[in-house]
């Protein structure tokens, strides 16, 4: 349930949940596969409660549809091998970046749009096919990039996107869990015990952004970003 309030509000939150799963003796592939599950519950509660309440641009959503689908279908074949330290020290570099671009009062990459655009660019395309891309292969904060590109390219409040983030992060989650269901890599009784938590954390999630508001859910993201990143450069320097 916590896991799926912090994704709900940020993103990240496998960095809590696949260290525990490991340790409780799952294999590495196996916890992947099994987390999936509660991340895809936890997305469509988020998604569904905030829906419900007029926070998801549908426009933007089916803007970005077609190449988070296809990130996340190329995802699926590809094959990576990367050092696990490697992939940790990337995803802190990246998250420290998504706080500090977030948060500069200059505009890097340039100032999000005053509307919603009416058209995707071929850039915005390339851009979220990578995004859905990374997503299938790896998840593991995809959310904080996920934040940072679709503010980019909206320019709607925070809530929008994290409802546009839940809806988008569903694609790749679906077909990813799919694939890892098919090769036997989920853990049902630990998947279904994690779904019930990830459903009622999206709803509770989803709620305190809607009660809050935007300032509420960027102090959020600015607080967990910095402590799973601070968290990951930890864990590099002990080991």
């Amino acid at each position: 349930m916590l896991v799926s309030i912090i994704n709900s509000l940020a993103g990240g939150g496998s960095t809590l949940s696949l260290p525990i799963l490991i340790f409780l003796g799952l294999p590495a592939t196996v916890a992947n596969g099994t987390n999936r599950i509660g991340l895809l519950v936890g997305n469509f509660s988020s998604m569904l409660n905030l829906k419900k309440h007029g926070h998801l641009y549908a426009p933007v959503f089916k803007q970005l549809f077609l190449p988070t689908f296809l990130g996340s279908i190329i995802g699926v074949f590809v094959l990576v091998q990367m050092n696990d330290k490697l992939f940790q020290a990337i995803l802190a570099i990246v998250i420290f970046f998504v706080v500090i671009a977030t948060n500069v009062k200059k505009n890097i990459l340039g100032k999000p749009p005053s509307s919603p655009p009416q058209k995707r660019s071929l850039k915005s395309f390339v851009g979220f096919l990578f995004i859905g891309l990374y997503g299938s292969i790896v998840q593991v904060g995809v959310g904080f990039l996920q934040i940072f590109a679709i503010s980019k390219y909206s320019g709607l409040s925070l809530i929008q996107v994290n409802a546009l983030k839940s809806a988008l992060t569903s694609i790749f989650l679906i077909i990813s869990t799919i694939a890892l269901c098919i090769s036997g890599k989920v853990l049902w009784d630990v998947a279904l015990t994690m779904a019930l938590g990830a459903w009622l954390g999206g709803y509770f999630g989803s709620s305190l952004q809607r009660k809050h508001g935007n300032e509420f859910i960027e102090k959020s993201i600015a607080i967990i970003s910095l402590i799973m990143a601070a968290y990951l450069i930890y864990d590099l320097i002990k080991s």
